[in-house]
């Protein structure tokens, strides 16, 4: 099954092999006495805690305890973050035996040390651990409650003769605390750097602050970290994702699966809302359906994934135009300074500022070009445009609907793919100032006929759906010409010649469209 708003382990996990054994290796050399701590990168929904989790699932040692904390827990994020830390890591040691969730009991203070206190080891701690751990629940968020929750992995370990490994997620965002300059941060290393039974994993999507935090010579953390880069899947891992996280009965074709990778990326969390929407009907998955599910996915307002992208949208530029101006520059593809400077109307001393503020967003390549980082995110942010509507057909249609597509943008329409049981008949949906438009793509020499049966269902799927509709033609030599289909028979009545009319010749045989008849205005056409 697709699972698009919780971490993946076990079977539903996929790829990752070389990452888990390093992270696995950090637990062996915790227990050889020799710990190493790791920080990891990535970018948001690449799958990080999806891989701690994995971890944990997959090291199972009776000596070592897990604690896996994400900074998000906690919003606005305070010291109140630290009672989360230290409930969890009580958790780790004591709730298997106990069979109940202390961090859960924590909101009903007398229960939670009635349960602790039953747990076999916690006579034997000394005095200050058992006082210190009784008063969790009440003790105030500050920087003392800190000090106890930084080193209370390490006091337990030692005390039950046990390991623990601490994965934080977005451990960047402790930076943000108010008493962090010189506060926190620093308290933390010092009482990390002194402990042989704890390690630490520390993970997040602010690469660039996270990265700056383990390696600035100014920062409490420099030089304590290795480094591990956590990217999108492998081609060959995603399409497997794809396939075998499908329901039963209900498979996604290689070839589907394999142009879902080549539009989205190896991004699991993309290709898991892929999935989860293309499943979501029932097989056999046809072009029109999967052309819909990017569509739903995407290249509409109320898309999941375009969503998602629009809020890392105002995240990233807020109400300054001029960020907004220099995402939109980078959208169509690598450029340097000066080149951004030039089509933003900025001076190149403001535009290096403006970069700097998008932060992880781009990067900069060997070839001193600069460019977005997520190409997918590129992608939406040139179907935002005015004109956007080609791009769609730029990734999934074919020559014939790119140069509708081409054409219909410069009008101000919206193209929408569906699937043939909401589309009937028709190849496309346009979509103009609340106008429905059914579009019939032919792609051939004109004239072009129509059987009789053929052009009635047309009428009949635009009298259903409650459209207008066109026909849209591209040539051989790549032009368009549309034809107005002018008012339907009554069901069940016969054909009738309308000789004369523009755009159709019309005989008890079928409907025929000629050049001469074409629609030299399609706006006005919408518009009568």
């Amino acid at each position: 099954m697709f699972r698009t708003s919780t971490p993946v382990t076990d079977h539903a996990f996929h790829d990752r092999a070389a990452e888990l054994r390093q992270l696995a290796s950090r637990v062996t050399q915790l227990r050889a006495g020799a710990p190493r701590w790791l920080a990891v990168l990535g970018v948001r929904r690449v799958g990080k805690t999806s891989m701690l989790l994995e971890l944990v699932r997959r090291n199972r040692h009776a000596d070592v305890r897990f604690v896996v904390l994400d900074s998000f827990e906690e919003q606005p994020l305070g010291f109140a973050i630290f009672r989360r830390l230290a409930l969890r890591t009580v958790d780790a040691f004591f709730s298997r035996e106990l069979g109940v969730s202390l961090e859960e009991l924590a909101s009903r203070p007398d229960e939670y040390r009635v349960t602790l206190a039953e747990a076999r080891a916690f006579p034997g701690l000394d005095r200050a651990l058992r006082a210190d751990l009784l008063s969790l629940c009440v003790a105030p968020p500050d920087k003392h409650l800190a000090e106890l929750a930084l080193g209370l992995s390490e006091r337990l370990a030692v005390a039950t003769k046990q390991f623990c490994v601490v994965a934080w997620d977005e451990f960047q965002e402790l930076a943000k605390l108010p008493a962090a300059r010189g506060g926190v941060l620093g308290l933390a290393r010092a009482l990390w750097q002194r402990q042989r039974r704890t390690t630490y994993i520390i993970c997040g999507s602010e690469r660039g602050m996270l990265r700056d935090l383990v390696t600035n010579e100014r920062s409490p953390f420099f030089q304590h970290f290795d480094f591990m880069e956590l990217g999108p899947m492998q081609p060959a891992d995603a399409r497997l994702l794809l396939q075998k996280s499908a329901p039963p009965g209900r498979a996604i074709p290689p070839a589907i699966a394999q142009q879902a990778v080549e539009v989205l990326g190896g991004n699991p969390f993309y290709l898991q809302l892929f999935g989860e929407i293309l499943t979501a009907g029932e097989p056999p998955y046809d072009a029109g359906l999967v052309r819909q599910v990017y569509s739903e996915l995407l290249f509409t307002r109320t898309g999941r994934l375009s969503l998602y992208f629009a809020r890392e949208h105002d995240r990233l530029v807020g109400n300054a135009a001029t960020l907004a101006a220099t995402l939109e520059a980078l959208a169509d593809g690598p450029l340097r300074t000066m080149e951004v400077a030039r089509r933003t109307g900025a001076s190149s001393g403001a535009v290096v500022r403006y970069l700097e503020r998008l932060g992880d967003a781009v990067a900069r390549g060997e070839d001193e070009r600069w460019a977005l980082v997520d190409p997918v995110f590129a992608m939406w942010l040139r179907w935002r445009r005015p004109g956007g509507a080609v791009v769609p057909m730029t990734v999934i249609g074919d020559e014939a609907e790119l140069e509708i597509a081409r054409k219909l943008a410069t009008l101000g329409f919206e193209l929408v793919y569906q699937s043939r049981a909401s589309r009937g008949a028709f190849d496309l949906l346009g979509i103009r100032a609340g106008i429905q438009v059914g579009l019939q793509v032919k792609r051939s020499a004109l004239p072009v006929r129509f059987s009789k049966s053929a052009w009635a269902r047309l009428h009949s799927d635009a009298r259903r759906l409650g459209w207008r509709w066109l026909v849209a033609v591209v040539t051989p030599s790549s032009e368009v010409h549309f034809f107005d289909p002018g008012p339907g028979p009554a069901p069940g009545a016969r054909p009738v010649t309308r000789a004369g009319k523009p755009g159709r010749t019309r005989a008890a045989a079928g409907v025929t469209l000629v050049e001469r008849d074409a629609l030299d205005n399609v706006l006005e056409w919408l518009e009568a």
